[in-house]
């Protein structure tokens, strides 16, 4: 029940003290389990948080003297009312207290980016012959889900790995159905082909459990069971089977044997250290299976201006809503507020009871402090991408953008009055530039000078893989004014793109010749009646300039070479027989087409390579 949404709200108050002040609100407050929302005086949240007692938890940020109050006082000196949703139960608050953080995406909370930085695997187990498929938000299905990972190279690595060892089908599910013979991957010994019959449901369920525990941590006793799968094999003689199984034996244990065996006990854990500084904070998750560490990721906050402890707890909620697996253990440093709330809510998730403890020594407090180190390297490395942080905060809170701009992609058109046109699309992410995501598009459907109908063409072909994929920007920037920008929007507005910004960036002209002014940009947003004029020393300007002059110098490079390549080409290119070595030959013999074209038949057949027939389809095609 408590695992999906929360039931019917009861009751929702604003409450309205006597004297209209922050405390007078928060005594009339009710004391009952729910979701509280600090507000500014625009009425936007400014952060969101989960009680057992509402009134009492919100009175504890006005007690003088309480755990981490320094860094609350930013929080209420900002807030002007405090709005609250009362639940039926402390598990139905955990699951709003999400979704509020992830719809409000609130200033003063940890917001995991599991939205847009993390990916997961996906395992139809419905279908009789799964695939695994890469998704950005896991949904409440049937189907299995693995992850969260860190970034979609992960994933790759992970799939690539799991294709050595686990052969599975990697077509969608029309290809199964209309295919009829094998693919390569039949051939390289990566797919079973299910879909010409190759292998059975019962085999092929066969390696979707393997790979269920490979996933899931379990290597030991997958290796237990392969090593019994192979001498039962061996002793009914089906030999060249036991040697298949040894084989992914061998594989498997060369992955586990790089992970470290941190326990006897075949233990599952996840332990959470933190390592903060002012209001710059990591967390870092190291996750235990099967007695092994398995992995582990940095999480980096850059606005942590309430207590420790309120944070990491609302990061823990969020972390495994996000489609973490949920583990036996939870290892923490410090206690959490409504820590047994947590504990019964992630137990009710997972099916099975979950403690979380506060080692002091043991193997346990050995995980904690290796968690711990590894947080504290990973605030260390952070501080080189501290600048392009702010930057992109900057730009957040500048342009009223719904989502944190993590990603941005910038696209730019460019032609010579329709001819040789192309787009381009240059990717940033956390500010740098990412060239492994630059993508060219050449122009199909447009033939005149209509730059807004190649802009047009270009967005939707990438916006529609991009939902396809499940990979989509947090911000879209066009090289253009309204009209471009306008374009943007509709065409997200058609394929139904939620959760994508989109800006319009120009240069500022001026004089009667229309002169670009350098150093001046409009910024042009669908929020803003007026274009935004961006000049002198805003940083946000400098980051926003260089994105869109990479763009342009792409689409200028990627139109220089389509030219190029056009220029170069001569008529004997279209005459069939004549390839580029011959063209080069005839051209070398006779110095231009002008020559062979005077020529006479006998002279060009005897250039090296030709024939009579071959002349005479040069002589016709040059007229």
């Amino acid at each position: 029940m408590c695992a999906g949404r929360p039931r019917i709200i009861l009751q929702r108050v604003k409450a309205t003290g006597i004297d209209g002040g922050l405390r007078g609100q928060i005594e009339k407050l009710p004391a009952e389990a729910g979701v509280y929302l600090f507000k500014d005086e625009a009425g936007k949240v400014l952060y969101v948080g989960k009680a057992r007692s509402l009134r009492g938890r919100v009175r504890n940020y006005l007690r003088e003297g309480a755990d981490g109050r320094a860094h609350v006082q930013f929080l209420l000196q900002r807030a002007r009312s405090v709005d609250c949703m009362v639940t039926e139960t402390e598990q139905e608050a955990l699951i709003l207290e999400n979704n509020l953080i992830k719809k409000y995406r609130p200033r003063y909370n940890i917001v995991f980016r599991d939205d847009k930085s993390y990916v997961n695997l996906r395992l139809n187990v419905d279908h009789p012959f799964p695939r695994l498929t890469v998704v950005r938000r896991p949904r409440r299905d049937r189907a299995q889900y693995f992850g969260p990972f860190a970034s979609a190279g992960s994933v790759r690595a992970t799939l690539r790995l799991i294709g050595r060892i686990f052969p599975m089908r990697t077509c969608t599910d029309a290809e199964l159905a209309s295919r009829t013979r094998p693919c390569l991957y039949f051939y390289i010994k990566r797919c079973p082909a299910p879909c010409v019959g190759e292998v059975d449901a019962q085999e092929y369920a066969e390696t979707v459990r393997r790979l269920t525990m490979f996933l899931k941590g379990r290597g030991g006793e997958l290796l237990k069971s392969l090593r019994d799968k192979m001498d039962l094999l061996a002793a009914e003689r089906r030999y060249e089977e036991a040697s298949r199984v040894r084989d992914q034996i061998f594989a498997i244990q060369s992955v586990l044997e790089k992970q470290r065996i941190t326990s006897p006990q075949r233990a599952e854990r996840d332990a959470f250290a933190v390592h903060r500084r002012g209001e710059r904070m990591v967390i870092h998750a190291l996750n235990v299976r099967d007695g092994q560490v398995s992995g582990g990721q940095a999480h980096h906050f850059h606005k942590a201006t309430v207590s420790t402890g309120e944070h990491v707890a609302s990061f823990v909620n969020q972390y495994y809503q996000s489609g973490a697996p949920i583990p036996d253990e939870i290892l923490l440093a410090e206690p959490l507020p409504e820590e047994a709330s947590l504990a019964a809510f992630l137990g009710e998730r997972r099916g099975g009871k979950v403690t979380i403890v506060h080692p002091r020594r043991g193997e346990r407090a050995s995980l904690l402090d290796m968690a711990a180190r590894n947080a504290r390297v990973a605030f260390e490395e952070g501080s080189t991408s501290e600048r392009n942080r702010d930057l992109l905060e900057d730009l957040q809170e500048l342009l009223s953008l719904e989502q944190y701009p993590r990603r941005i992609e910038c696209y730019d058109i460019s032609n010579i009055h329709g001819a040789d046109a192309v787009g381009s699309g240059v990717a940033f992410i956390d500010g740098e530039p990412s060239k492994t995501h630059y993508r060219q598009y050449r122009i199909k459907t447009v033939t005149s000078s209509d730059d807004t109908a190649m802009m047009r063409e270009v967005l939707a072909r990438r916006v529609a893989r991009g939902l396809e994929e499940g990979d989509l920007p947090d911000l879209l920037v066009v090289d253009g004014g309204r009209g471009q920008l306008g374009v943007a929007l509709d065409v997200l507005r058609k394929l139904g793109a939620e959760g994508v910004d989109a800006v319009g960036i120009a240069k500022v002209r001026e004089g009667p010749g229309g002169r670009k002014v350098r150093g001046k940009e409009r910024i042009y947003a669908p929020h803003l009646e007026q274009a935004l004029l961006l000049e002198g020393n805003s940083q946000a300007l400098y980051l926003l300039e260089r994105i869109r002059d990479e763009a342009h110098r792409f689409a200028v490079a990627q139109h220089r070479k389509r030219r190029g390549k056009r220029i170069g080409r001569s008529r004997l290119d279209d005459v069939p027989g004549i390839g580029p070595v011959l063209g080069k030959r005839l051209l070398a013999e006779f110095g231009s087409v002008a020559r062979i074209r005077s020529a006479p038949l006998s002279v060009i057949a005897a250039v090296p390579g030709m024939s009579k027939r071959l002349a005479q389809a040069v002589k016709d095609a040059l007229g």
